[in-house]
């Protein structure tokens, strides 16, 4: 037998073996707490795996790591005098109506930012005014291109912000992640600008999949199988088909034709013949305002009665389309959005305190949603880096997605973004447009069933 192995320790003896285990079990578990600790304005959370970028500073989810450029690299604390905004717009072209609504409402908030004083920023100590610096790109991808880098490195703006849609917004995606500059995405809902893209964020609109997540299950509703469906080939609309065909196989909806148009494509004659030729009980048209003009016009004018038309942009620019269109919209279908879609903000104005704010800056002219749209994104980067308490890029995007992301209502809904810049929150609801003998107009809301203000006819009413 081992004459060691019942050998007796003394009292002594023990006491220092506690105390020595007690010691390294403490010391253990506080390094394992700073090891794990993360710094707020540097590190966000997220479940989702993706490949890994090795990068100097960074944000760190849980398997991204990503190096953000910045202008205010070396912080001070002598504040700048104003926070620079840099955007475009587009005064002509085809994107023009759509566009300057938007940019205005971005306007709108820089004045409602300006009359409080500006934007706090903790690093300073002070709030600080916005300051807009914008170029018009013509409706031009190539112009934009050139002038979301004459912004950066000219002007050196400490905020990006992106043109109306997804046309005018692929130029600057491709410069953000090029350049590693956070880019703040108003409208352009490609759902090729979230994938694997840590350097962009949707304010206003959310991308394809969520744009028109509900369509489907209302056709399915009024028991629509067979649906015939025209879309204009560029990003934009070639997800919103992409993804509605796959929501069609979930409730067993037929495309019974499904083709692309050119997106300057304004005379739809020789679609509406092959449409009529499927005999569909719905038809879906996805474009941009000069799409939906001259096909809604077209429609009518054919004397073609559809029983079911939805299009995207009466739900969004309802007063261009009531003086473009007018009755020859009536009984047609869309995706509405604020103002005809009214939410209760945590943050920001209602909707009331909106319109105020913007007859008091354009007197005579309705806001429609991309008014709304601009003014929210104005809302979400005042809110950023208030939050953040300073200009630092890295900084800005951790609050967003750890302190603002699905925890902040404004006149837009809920705002709420993947860890790629996704918007998956503010979805529009399937509305019915009527337009009455007298002018006036009225959009009821259809679904889902909790946020419906009416019934939809169906079939609509043939054109008049």
């Amino acid at each position: 037998m081992n004459k060691y192995r019942y050998r007796s320790v003394s009292t002594t003896t023990l006491a220092i073996i506690i105390i020595v285990v007690v010691i390294v079990v403490v010391v253990a578990g506080v390094a394992a707490y700073y090891a794990t600790k993360k710094p707020v304005t540097t590190t966000f959370t997220t479940t989702t795996s993706v490949p890994t970028t090795t990068t100097t500073t960074s944000i760190v989810p849980t398997t991204v790591t990503t190096t953000f450029t910045t202008t205010t690299s070396v912080p001070t604390t002598t504040a700048p005098p104003y926070i620079l905004i840099g955007t475009l717009y587009a005064s002509t072209g085809s994107f023009a109506s759509s566009s300057m609504p938007e940019y205005e409402g971005l306007q709108t908030w820089a004045k409602w930012i300006n009359q409080s004083g500006g934007i706090y920023v903790a690093q300073y100590g002070k709030k600080i005014p916005v300051k807009i610096i914008a170029y018009n790109d013509e409706s031009d991808p190539t112009t934009a291109q050139s002038l979301y880098n004459e912004l950066v490195t000219v002007d050196h703006v400490n905020v990006l912000v992106a043109d109306f849609g997804s046309v005018l917004t692929a130029p600057a995606v491709s410069y953000a992640n090029a350049s590693h500059i956070l880019l703040w995405d108003i409208t352009g809902t490609s759902y090729a600008f979230f994938t694997n893209n840590p350097y962009v964020i949707l304010t206003s609109l959310p991308a394809s999949p969520y744009f028109v997540l509900y369509i489907a299950p209302f056709l399915h509703s009024l028991n629509i199988t067979k649906v015939a469906v025209i879309y204009a080939a560029n990003d934009f609309n070639a997800y919103q088909d992409y993804f509605e065909g796959m929501f069609f196989k979930q409730y067993g909806i037929t495309a019974v034709l499904n083709e692309s148009f050119p997106t300057s494509t304004s005379d739809f004659s020789s679609y509406i013949a092959a449409i009529e030729s499927t005999k569909p009980q719905a038809v879906i048209e996805f474009g941009y305002p000069s799409n939906d003009i001259p096909f809604l016009n077209q429609v009518a004018s054919s004397k073609v009665c559809f029983p079911f038309v939805l299009t995207n942009f009466p739900g969004q620019l309802l007063p261009n389309f009531i003086s473009s269109v007018g009755a020859n919209m009536n009984g047609t279908f869309t995706l509405a959005y604020p103002p005809l879609v009214s939410y209760k903000p945590t943050y920001g104005p209602n909707l009331t305190e909106f319109e105020k704010l913007w007859n008091s800056t354009y007197p005579g002219v309705a806001p429609n949603f991309l008014s709304i749209a601009g003014f929210n994104a104005g809302l979400i980067i005042g809110l950023a880096i208030q939050d953040a308490g300073t200009l630092n890029q890295t900084a800005i995007k951790a609050a967003v997605l750890n302190d603002i992301s699905g925890k902040v209502v404004t006149i837009d809904g809920l705002f709420n973004i993947t860890q790629y810049g996704m918007q998956v929150g503010e979805t529009p609801l399937p509305s019915q447009v009527w337009v009455y003998p007298n002018g006036t107009t009225n959009v009821v809301l259809l679904w889902p069933p909790n946020e419906a203000t009416g019934k939809a006819v169906y079939p609509a009413p043939c054109p008049p």
